[in-house]
């Protein structure tokens, strides 16, 4: 039975917050964590990114500390994210609900001020640490602790996370939210989360076998570019009139907006080039695309039991795998084509990878004389000029690439694949479809630039185009899967020696993905948003030099994979 915010016994004032974000019934997450947390007991969430974690929590404790009052120096509440980036928009976020109420939230981050004045801090452990190290965060007074997708944080950032739990007092109220409740995470509970509740319960039956009885398709994409998604599935399959499934009707507003603005007509009536309802006014259909991951996998089997297609994030992977395991639809990843680029692109391309990886202050100072006869942007279009001369930009792909030393890559390397080392492997419970998709998605590939994968216990040496290499590695180092944070570089060492390289700390740190406003928040209860800046591993066309991995020769264009995943699907 459904239930409203308000019989859950959440104060009027974030009800009608919630409501406005898009939140008008709770999740069952939401329904079994809001009472136990309202009574001030500790909890332990056994769930992920798309099932509703960030209302679970942040209503309930921020309608306690609300009434609690809030005198005293230091926040009242302090929630650990994975990056500085996501806790910029997960305290922008908290904010619209905290001014509800008459609190005021803030981020350790660069571009919040008056951070000592906030009753919500959002950060990540180890800026959590430095402040109270340099005594700007004094938690003293804190009377909640929560820690968002601990597998993630307790991989990177277990020192700063123990050295924090020192200055927590005795008497907080804990929350902690884990997409897989592994061995780690299961000590740190142990350790410091007392006498915690768990939802879902532990003690429940575990869920018998249920037979496959359908095939839904799903694309990984960002947060941040999945209305660019939508709209290149919205031209491969031009004349369908898909169903676009969201999960609210200011969702919906939004999305019809933005199709518009791109030329689609997105209004009801028989001519419109799609049609975009909520997921209560959704039936099962072919056609079905689920702009929203669902909260709850009632939802995904009405909206999906005849197939259709998922647009989910890396981080809402696990809740979407164990909805589909549990509703008998078996997850299938789809290759999309990714737009041919041109010359111009890749020009520009270049020139913002040379902002990132070049030393430009030394050149700056070099230009610095002309800066006072002309402008930053009249020397920088004629450089431009200059260098369009002498350069030809091309398609990616299609002439050999520079490496960071200046010397071209072997012919032989740019017209085959090389190999790439993930830290993931048969023990993750890894795929290669999964793989394929996640990195499709993530990095906007297309399906024919991805070559044999060989899954081991701990690792996988996927082999892929050269011309993308490097591209895949920024996009999908330190993104996370199956609750691992993923370590991805060249196999300098070939895959007898990637275990020697599976510990090794990764160059990025972990990413998220999203957007913030009413949309955002409607997706996962208050989901996080954009993804931080992914890390740099040398130039786009090719590694840094000292870095440059071990060419086997060239390789035929053909592709293959292992024998541990399913066969590769025709792209649409």
């Amino acid at each position: 039975m459904s239930q409203t915010f308000d019989q859950l016994g959440i104060r009027a004032e974030l009800t009608q917050t919630a409501t406005g974000l898009g939140l008008r019934e709770a999740t069952p997450l939401q329904i079994s964590a809001i009472p136990v947390l309202r009574r001030g007991g500790n909890l332990v969430l056994h769930a992920s990114t798309g099932s509703g974690v960030t209302a679970a929590y942040a209503l309930p404790l921020l309608d306690r500390i609300s009434q609690e009052g809030t005198e005293g120096a230091g926040p009242r509440l302090l929630v650990l994210v994975p990056t500085e980036d996501r806790a910029t928009r997960k305290a922008t976020l908290l904010m619209n609900l905290a001014s509800s109420v008459g609190l005021r939230a803030a981020a350790l981050a660069t571009g919040w001020n008056r951070r000592a004045e906030a009753a919500v801090v959002v950060a990540t452990p180890e800026g959590a640490r430095e402040a109270v190290e340099r005594s700007e965060l004094k938690l003293g007074e804190l009377a909640a602790f929560v820690l968002i997708d601990a597998n993630t944080q307790l991989s990177d950032s277990r020192e700063a996370l123990v050295a924090l739990m020192t200055s927590i007092p005795k008497d907080a109220q804990r929350v902690v939210a884990a997409a897989e409740l592994t061995a780690d995470v299961e000590r740190f509970i142990e350790a410091h989360v007392r006498k915690a509740m768990n939802v879902p319960s532990r003690s429940d039956d575990p869920a018998e076998h249920v037979e496959m009885t359908g095939d839904v398709d799903y694309v990984v994409v960002p947060e941040s570019r999945k209305e660019a998604m939508l709209v290149r599935l919205l031209e491969q399959r031009a004349g369908a009139r898909p169903v676009v499934v969201v999960r609210s009707e200011s969702s919906a507003d939004d999305l019809r907006e933005a199709l518009s603005l791109r030329g689609f007509s997105a209004e009801s009536g028989v001519d419109a080039d799609v049609s975009i309802v909520t997921a209560d006014d959704a039936v099962a259909t072919g056609t079905a695309i689920s702009f929203d991951v669902p909260f709850e996998k009632d939802c995904l089997k009405q909206v999906h039991a005849n197939g259709g297609l998922v647009l989910v994030t890396p981080p809402e992977l696990p809740h979407l795998r164990r909805m589909a395991a549990a509703v008998g639809l078996t997850l299938k990843a789809l290759r999309v084509q990714a737009p041919a680029s041109d010359g111009l692109a890749e020009y520009r391309r270049m020139l913002r990878q040379a902002v990132h990886d070049e030393d430009i202050d030394a050149q700056m100072a070099v230009l610095d004389p002309l800066f006072e006869e002309f402008t930053p942007a009249e020397i920088a279009a004629a450089l431009s000029a200059i260098v369009r001369k002498r350069v030809q930009p091309r398609a990616t792909g299609s002439a050999p690439a520079a490496t960071a030393a200046g010397a071209p890559r072997p012919a032989s390397a740019e017209a085959g694949f090389v190999r790439l080392f993930f830290s993931v492997g048969t023990r993750d419970n890894i795929r290669a479809g999964d793989l394929v998709g996640a990195i499709t998605g993530e990095a906007g590939i297309t399906g024919d630039q991805v070559g044999k994968i060989d899954i081991k216990d701990s690792f996988t040496v996927v082999e892929l185009s050269t011309a993308v290499a490097d591209k895949v590695i920024r996009a999908m180092n330190g993104t996370t899967m199956r609750g691992r944070s993923l370590r991805v570089d060249y196999d300098r060492k070939g895959t007898a020696g990637a275990r020697e390289m599976r510990d090794a700390p990764a160059r990025g740190g972990a990413r998220d993905s999203g957007r913030s406003g009413g949309r955002e928040a409607a997706r996962d209860g208050f989901r996080s948003g954009p993804r931080s800046a992914p890390p740099r591993s040398g130039p786009r066309d090719g590694p840094r030099e000292g870095t440059r991995p071990p060419w086997d020769g060239p390789r035929g264009p053909g592709r293959g994979s292992s024998g541990d995943g399913p066969p590769r699907r025709p792209r649409p």
